[in-house]
């Protein structure tokens, strides 16, 4: 499973990276596909893992990702069901907001992720030296 989480990450890492280097060009979409397809990734890693973050220890990170994700996530759905109440203008703005949350949210993720990765891995390493003493 440590091989596993390893390659969610670095793979997690190489999409965020490919991400941020889009940010000077913002209007095109490829910011914006990544976004997209790293937040799906990350939503599904942490559904995978967070079952292992509150049994390491780690319940308040993955449960303030949680409540980050849900903000955002409702600041989204907010615009999109006003969208067509309010001015266009006003709207664009709740979405800036909630994309900027999002580029931020997900790099909130990534940390969260090395952490717990580093911390199984020292973990695992702890639990061999101490078998091997026996």
């Amino acid at each position: 499973m440590k091989i596993v989480r390893r390659i969610d990450y670095y793979g997690q890492l190489v999409l965020g990276s490919f991400m941020l280097l889009s940010i000077p060009v913002l209007i095109s979409y490829n910011f914006l596909e990544s976004l997209f397809i790293f937040g799906c990734w990350q939503l599904a890693s942490a559904v995978f893992n967070t079952k292992t973050f509150v049994h390491t220890g780690r319940s308040k990170q993955i449960w303030s990702y949680w409540l980050f994700c849900t903000v955002d996530l409702t600041i989204f759905l907010l615009a999109w069901y006003f969208g067509k109440t309010f001015n266009a203008g006003n709207i664009e703005v709740l979405n800036w907001i909630a994309l900027s949350a999002a580029v931020f949210i997900a790099i909130y993720y990534v940390k969260i992720y090395r952490d717990l990765i580093q911390f199984l891995s020292l973990r695992d390493e702890l639990d061999g030296l101490t078998k091997s003493k026996h």
